[in-house]
């Protein structure tokens, strides 16, 4: 770059003279940053198109800030429902009758049908229970021994209620 261009060059990013621009190059061996750091200092960051100095952030508006809090919330509860999801299709929901495995279906599926047949799901489950149904969850998080057991809990009360009203052992 020859001494003219960068007489040029500084003048307009710093917004002064081409006679300030090229003192302040001469007075620096012309050093390019050296001239504009001089110019800065003595004309101040305000006039440059170009400045060394971090400018402070704008801080945002509150609508702004209301919108980031709102898309917090949202990515949030989009994190925890696709969580429930997966939850929800890992894990199964299995019905037995004895050994024989009668029913199988994902742990969301059982959860939509309480969600929207809940009048209707609850008496049959507990119909089965006295059927002589067993319920019991596989997978990774639900299929653990403390949750089937009371799930087996649940079976031999509903057996036992069945034998005090029938009188049979």
């Amino acid at each position: 770059m020859t001494h003219y261009e960068m007489v040029e060059k500084l003048a307009e990013k710093m917004n002064v003279s081409l006679e300030e621009a090229k003192a302040a190059l001469e007075s620096c061996d012309w050093e390019l940053l050296d001239a504009a750091l001089l110019l800065e200092k003595e004309h101040g960051a305000q006039n440059a198109a170009y400045s060394t100095r971090r400018e402070a952030a704008e801080e945002p508006s509150r609508r702004e800030q209301a919108k980031a809090r709102r898309r917090g919330v949202v990515e949030g509860l989009g994190g925890l429902l696709r969580s429930a999801f997966n939850l929800g299709n890992r894990n199964r929901f299995e019905v037995r009758r004895g050994e024989e495995l009668l029913l199988e279906m994902p742990v969301l599926v059982l959860v939509l049908l309480m969600l929207f047949a809940f009048w209707v799901c609850i008496p049959l489950l507990v119909i089965g229970l006295f059927a002589g149904f067993r319920y019991a969850f596989s997978g990774d998080e639900l299929g653990r021994e403390s949750v089937n057991h009371a799930m087996d809990k649940a079976a031999e009360v509903a057996e036992r209620v069945k034998e005090e009203v029938t009188g049979e052992k």
